[in-house]
């Protein structure tokens, strides 16, 4: 195995004579171990790439081989070189779900050079500063368990038939949104299903959230990632959004849901009508669990938290925790399961909020309008994360 740095700025000869010095390597890199294809030299000041081909390496030396007449091949920017598109960027360790840094670039001699992987450890920068002889142990990731960046466009390199990413929980995918840079972000949300996509951009913090909305381009899977985003994910960011994102937003999400997130976007995330999700399990208190466990199957937000009752004039008469009713006989009528009865109306504030849910021991609140028509539920999970983002925030101050 040789690594990039031991042959970068190593001399090349022709005919005993200094031609010129190796300054990179470029790959074919949609294969699993893709082999060298063009190698740089700097000669006379200017540089020029050539075959790996028209090299030989004689007596400890590279020989440019003079029966080749013309071994110069054409510059192409779509080329991808190991220098000057990989060697310190951050790229995606695929198995270990993390960016790491590209610190040197290891390689397979067997008949031709082939990258092999990459050096994440300190070794990788003792060898690029002339320390090679220590004997700190490389820290090599498979090039097959690399996601790397086009960083000229933010494109995800995919190497092989296809991506990885999707595997991946979307809390990893978003440590890696929140850390990359902006065109990064666009090329790994582009590399995900829509659906992957979605959950991933909603583990994100706000100003993430923001960056991906602003710039991720309207053609594409815009519409398919936005109309799987929770409503009350985007009614948060909705009103940060310049004037034309917030049309192309509208445009793209169905109009029943548009409606919902402008009406949502008026409320402080401080209060039940900014924190409330606006999709809920909403069943008639003479309705049965054998109608309720449909309706759980049906719901497209996963196995709901709570269930809420209403009277045949749609107003609130209570909650029901899902877990509750599953061990009931299909014909038990849903009201007599009631066990909680609070509601809240949607300018209360989070600290009313919080005290509900700490007296109560809930895991849901019913946010109502005046007239006691459900509007939405407020979960544990969102309160948590609404104390968690109030800690951050404090502790920046």
């Amino acid at each position: 195995m040789v690594f990039l740095s031991q042959l970068l700025g190593k001399k090349i000869y022709l005919e005993g004579r200094n031609f010129g010095t190796i300054e990179d390597l470029a790959v074919f890199q949609n294969r699993p171990h893709p082999p060298v294809s063009k190698i740089e030299i700097k000669t006379k000041g200017k540089k020029v790439t050539i075959s790996p081909h028209s090299l030989s390496f004689e007596n400890n030396k590279f020989i440019l081989k003079n029966n080749h007449k013309d071994p110069f091949l054409p510059y192409d920017h779509s080329d991808f070189y190991l220098s000057e598109d990989l060697l310190d960027k951050q790229v995606i360790d695929t198995t270990g779900k993390r960016l790491v840094r590209v610190n040197d670039v290891a390689l397979e001699v067997n008949g031709e050079l082939k990258v092999a992987g990459i050096d994440i450890g300190f070794a990788g920068i003792l060898r690029r500063l002339g320390f090679g002889n220590l004997s700190e142990k490389s820290k090599i990731v498979p090039w097959d368990e690399v996601e790397a960046f086009d960083y000229q466009t933010g494109a995800i390199k995919i190497k092989s038939v296809a991506s990885n990413l999707n595997a991946f929980h979307p809390s990893e995918l978003a440590e890696i949104l929140e850390d990359v840079g902006a065109k990064e972000r666009i090329g790994l949300v582009q590399a995900l299903d829509s659906k992957n996509a979605a959950r991933a951009i909603e583990e994100t913090d706000e100003e993430t959230q923001l960056s991906i909305l602003e710039t991720l381009p309207v053609k594409g899977s815009f519409k398919d990632i936005l109309n799987k985003i929770k409503i009350s994910e985007l009614a948060d960011i909705f009103s940060h959004l310049n004037t034309t994102k917030r049309k192309d937003v509208q445009n793209a999400l169905t109009e029943e849901k548009a409606a919902e997130v402008k009406s949502l976007s008026i409320f402080s995330s401080q209060t039940a009508g900014g924190l409330m999700h606006p999709n809920f399990v909403e069943m008639e208190e003479t309705q049965t669990v054998s109608d309720a466990m449909k309706a759980i199957s049906d719901f497209e937000e996963g196995i709901p938290e709570i269930i809420v009752l209403v009277d045949k004039n749609k107003k609130f008469r209570g909650m029901i925790k899902a877990k509750n009713f599953l061990a009931e006989a299909p014909d038990t009528i849903l009201s007599s399961l009631v066990n909680m009865k609070i509601s809240v109306s949607t300018n209360i504030g989070f600290q009313d909020i919080l005290e509900l849910f700490s007296r109560y021991n809930l895991r849901g609140l019913t946010v109502v309008s005046s007239n006691k028509i459900p509007l939405g539920v407020i979960l544990i999970d969102d309160v948590l994360a609404e104390i968690a983002k109030q800690k951050e925030e404090n502790e920046i101050l």
